[in-house]
């Protein structure tokens, strides 16, 4: 079949941040589909900045192994503000339908959010020329922006409220990435049959325990004798790092412990002021890393972080970070309820803390450091659970039957009522 898809932030294993769609199209090519990928021109934690002028960038086509990638006009300067996110939304919600008319017709388009903008504008080319549309909803907007108090403009809810209801009532299938997301949805009245759970997968020929890469990572960086607590991922909103730099303050009489943040997003200037301003001298800020070496700078901790803000929303989120660390055989500290904390408890990966409880945190950090044989426990619990539960071949398989059954016609479905009035 002939499948397109539709990701603002598409990008390889040379680039940091997750690659899971990335993985998902090299896959769908190799099982003998034709892919193409609709895609702005940065990743999410990659700030190139583009040297060639606006119009020669409106679209541009690449191969990256068996796929074809359409990058479109997309405005690069995400991370400066929320305005700045907003406008490379709405950059890329205008340029993406060129990318989808350029190509020939594909059979399904599959369509991944947030950002939900661009599904929309995606959405208007499926109906022209009468293409099967499946959404992947990655994170609930706008509720969790909301929920974060990042959207307040109560014009603008209503108008990315009904884009959700249109595009769930006109989409041939939803995937959801969490247990939490598909339940959230199937309450708002949309069929269970319509809503296919398919969670994110971890490569154990990528990601896995590499002593001799942590080696090289704590000698380039000067890390021996330190005790490494990584936070590894996003530096945005939702991510909650001020509880970590709440934590190091109260560790600073810790000399051997080293708070290490790898990462970028909207908040890092804002983290990096604060590590300044409180002379956070245990706290080290890095660049995001390609997702080719992640595992090494994993593998170099002693024991890694998973923080999300407090809000209700967050309790059906699965970070990918967290399962990265498993496959890495690193224990974890997860300050997140609901379904991340369920996957810690049931791995017996690591240690829970209260979202924003700092003092609690630094006990657990001391603990777990001076607890070597519990440390490592959890580290191999985590392992084993990770590669039984979460295999990426498997989550891999699941999206291919879905959209094959999509344009097989195996799942046309009725929408709820609207009840937004």
């Amino acid at each position: 079949m002939k499948v397109a898809v539709v990701y603002q932030y598409f990008q390889g294993h040379g680039a940091p941040g997750h690659s899971l769609i990335y993985e998902l199209t090299q896959h769908l090519a190799e099982r003998g589909h034709e892919v193409t990928v609709i895609s702005g021109e940065t990743g999410y934690m990659k700030r190139d900045t583009p040297t060639l002028p606006w119009y020669r960038r409106m679209v541009r086509k690449e191969r990256d192994g068996q796929v074809t990638v359409v990058r479109t006009f997309t405005y690069s300067e995400l991370h400066r503000s929320f305005f700045g996110r907003l406008m490379s939304f709405l950059s890329f919600s205008l340029s993406c339908p060129a990318g989808l008319l350029s190509i020939d017709k594909p059979d399904v388009v599959l369509a991944s959010s947030p950002p939900i903008f661009p599904m929309f504008s995606t959405w208007l080319v499926c109906k022209l020329r009468g293409i099967p549309f499946v959404l992947e909803v990655r994170d609930l907007w706008p509720a969790s922006a909301v929920q974060m108090g990042i959207l307040k403009n109560r014009q603008l809810i209503g108008v990315m409220s009904w884009m959700e209801r249109l595009l769930y009532n006109q989409s041939s299938r939803i995937i959801a990435l969490t247990e939490g997301i598909r339940d959230d949805i199937c309450a708002r009245g949309w069929p269970e049959r319509k809503v296919e759970l398919v969670t994110c997968g971890v490569d154990v020929d990528r990601l896995y325990p590499d002593e001799a890469g942590a080696a090289f990572v704590r000698e380039r960086h000067g890390w021996q004798g330190r005790r490494i607590m990584l936070y590894f991922g996003a530096l945005g909103e939702a991510n909650n790092i001020p509880v970590i730099l709440r934590t190091a303050q109260r560790m600073r009489d810790r000399h051997d412990v080293l708070f290490v943040l790898i990462g970028d997003g909207m908040k890092r200037q804002a983290t990096e002021r604060e590590v300044s301003s409180l002379a956070l001298a245990n706290v080290v800020m890095l660049p995001p890393v390609p997702k080719d070496d992640a595992r090494m700078y994993i593998s170099a901790a002693d024991a890694c972080l998973v923080t999300l803000r407090d809000i209700p929303l967050f309790d059906g989120a699965i970070p990918t970070k967290l399962i990265d660390y498993m496959a890495c055989g690193k224990p974890v500290l997860c300050g997140v309820r609901g379904e991340a904390q369920r996957i810690v408890e049931d791995a017996a990966a690591g240690l829970i803390f209260e979202p924003d409880d700092d003092e609690h945190l630094a006990g657990l950090v001391a603990g777990i450091l001076d607890d070597g044989s519990a440390a490592a426990r959890m580290g191999r619990d985590g392992l084993a659970y990770v590669r039984s539960r979460f295999p990426a071949s498997r989550m891999r398989t699941q999206m291919e039957v879905a959209l094959i059954d999509v344009v097989q016609g195996r799942s046309a479905e009725h929408p709820p009522e609207d009840r937004s009035s």
